[in-house]
């Protein structure tokens, strides 16, 4: 029986968050006089319920309801707080990270699986059962009508009592003691290096998929009333994906990760109040088509499998748009006017995840409707062999822009090239772009370049160039790399010491007086 062990990156909610908020320290540090036994006057306690409340729902549900046994006078209060936040990871046992190790039966979503006779406790069965019981409870001090309805947002496993979970909340919903639903949905199965990813894709995942429709159409009120819906690592049906867009009619935030659909098609989005759209690592479309979004105003799409079929239909409000993807070897460029044709967004993010640019220099005329309205670019992740005068066509195409953030990537990691030694490319290709003479950006007032490994010629020169064109900069902001979270690079060859600095300065500013601020970061 495969026991896996969970890291801290699989569980992000395993451990107990430090609480610094000043609400904590007033509301867990004065238990004294709130009593009244020492004979201080209680003034916290003398502040209306709507301000206590306040304070309360700036805490974790645990520490909130904790400070309801404080006094008779707070004793209320949790049962009035506008949102109850539950999620699995915080009924794990409370230990450190160093010794965490949370046992469970691997399940593979199939319904008539049963744990082998010598299977350990099921921690995560446990912490859900947990999780349930603590969720009747606080419901069930909620009476209908004499408190107000709250928003349930409920992170849980579609495993073990996922049922009994969905069910409580479809019931809280047809009651009237929740307004609103908001569901983090997820799986735990692990699989290994030697599993088959058909076997994995066609029946695991797909199993799962089956058991999240079970829950959809076992909970109607629930889905009815849903406003947020994440959901990872699991297969659906193509038709699925068009039921819940019909039956979540206030459905405002999805987040799809790791989804996949059969059969692929082309994913045709049409929904009244959905303002936020995030799908990463997907496979389930041959290309994704926002129809009629009219509330629509983020879009997120990171790591697609093939070169993405993306369209933009009535979308009136979309204003930030981030694309994330690493370009593969032979992949072709993306004409960005092409991608966001029929869009008019404010704030453009691109990242390229140290790999060649996939995005392709055009004729700034082209983008002369796109980026109307665009007042922020943010590129990340530009590795340094990949050149930065390519940039130069976003700046002429965008004649309001008002703040650039570029951060470079200088290194090949050498932890993940051993893990997966296809992740990055053999060759960084350069992207040349020849800037017209005497161009001039009168709007950008702000530009930011973070993960600066070295100051040699290359990134100098473009910084001169882009402050020579930016006739009203305000403020150029320049920081060097900070450490790989995988192998611990960081270099070393940014100016440290303030004489360095100045040097900086003076090769930035070509010796002259400047009319904005330098500002160098080490």
């Amino acid at each position: 029986m495969h026991v896996p062990v969970f890291s801290s990156h699989i569980l992000p909610f395993c451990y107990r968050r430090k609480l610094t908020s000043a609400a904590y320290l007033i509301v867990m540090e004065q238990p004294a006089s709130m009593s009244g036994s020492d004979g201080v006057e209680d003034l916290l306690s003398k502040l209306p319920s709507d301000v206590l409340v306040s304070i309360l729902d700036k805490l974790q549900l645990r520490d909130a309801v904790r400070a309801g046994v404080l006094s008779r006078r707070w004793r209320s209060l949790p049962r009035q707080l506008p949102r109850l936040a539950l999620h699995i990871y915080d009924f794990l046992p409370s230990v450190d990270e160093d010794d965490v190790q949370v046992l469970y039966f691997e399940d593979e979503g199939d319904d008539e699986q049963e744990a082998p006779p010598d299977c350990p406790p099921d921690t995560l069965a446990q912490a859900s059962d947990t999780m349930l019981q603590a969720m009747g409870t606080l419901l069930a001090s909620r009476a209908s009508g004499e408190t107000p309805a709250c928003t349930l947002a409920v992170g849980f496993l579609l495993r073990s009592n996922y049922m009994s979970i969905g069910r409580l909340l479809d019931d809280a919903m047809a009651t009237g003691k929740a307004c609103a639903i908001e569901m983090d949905i997820s799986i735990t199965y692990d699989p290994t290096d030697d599993d088959d990813v058909t076997h994995v894709i066609t029946s695991v995942l797909l199993a799962y998929g089956r058991r999240f429709r079970t829950l959809f159409d076992g909970c109607p009120a629930a889905f009815g009333g849903l406003t947020r819906l994440v959901m990872e690592n699991m297969v659906l049906r193509s038709r699925d994906f068009h039921d819940i867009f019909a039956a979540c009619t206030r459905l405002e935030t999805l987040s799809l990760r790791y989804c996949h659909a059969v059969p692929l098609g082309l994913w045709q989005v049409r929904h009244a109040r959905l303002a936020e759209l995030t799908v990463a690592y997907c496979g389930f479309f041959r290309g994704i088509d926002l129809a009629w979004l009219p509330r629509l105003e983020r879009f997120t799409c990171r790591g697609w499998l093939t070169r993405p079929r993306m369209s933009f239909g009535h979308v009136p409000l979309l204003t930030t748009i981030t694309l994330s993807n690493r370009r593969d070897v032979g992949e072709p460029a993306l004409k960005l006017s092409q991608i966001l044709a029929n869009t008019a967004v404010t704030d453009l993010r691109l990242n390229f995840r140290g790999q060649d640019i996939w995005v392709k220099p055009e004729v700034p005329k082209r983008f002369k409707k796109i980026f109307r309205n665009l007042k922020h670019i943010k590129i990340r992740n530009v590795h340094e062999d990949c050149g930065l005068s390519w940039i130069s066509f976003l700046l002429q195409a965008s004649p309001w822009l008002k703040e650039l953030h570029i951060k470079l990537w200088d290194h090949e990691c050498s932890v993940q090239r051993d893990e997966d030694e296809d992740c990055f490319a053999a060759k960084k290709t350069n992207v040349p772009w020849v800037v017209a003479a005497g161009f001039k950006h009168y709007c950008l007032t702000r530009v930011t370049i973070l993960g600066i490994h070295d100051t040699g010629e290359k990134v100098v020169a473009y910084i001169r160039n882009l402050v020579k064109a930016a006739v009203n900069l305000q403020e150029i902001h320049m920081r060097k790399n900070t450490p790989c979270n995988e192998c611990g690079v960081a270099g070393e060859e940014f100016p440290r010491t303030n004489e360095e600095r100045h040097s900086l300065r003076q090769r930035v500013s070509g010796g002259e007086p400047v009319g904005f601020e330098i500002c160098i970061q080490s």
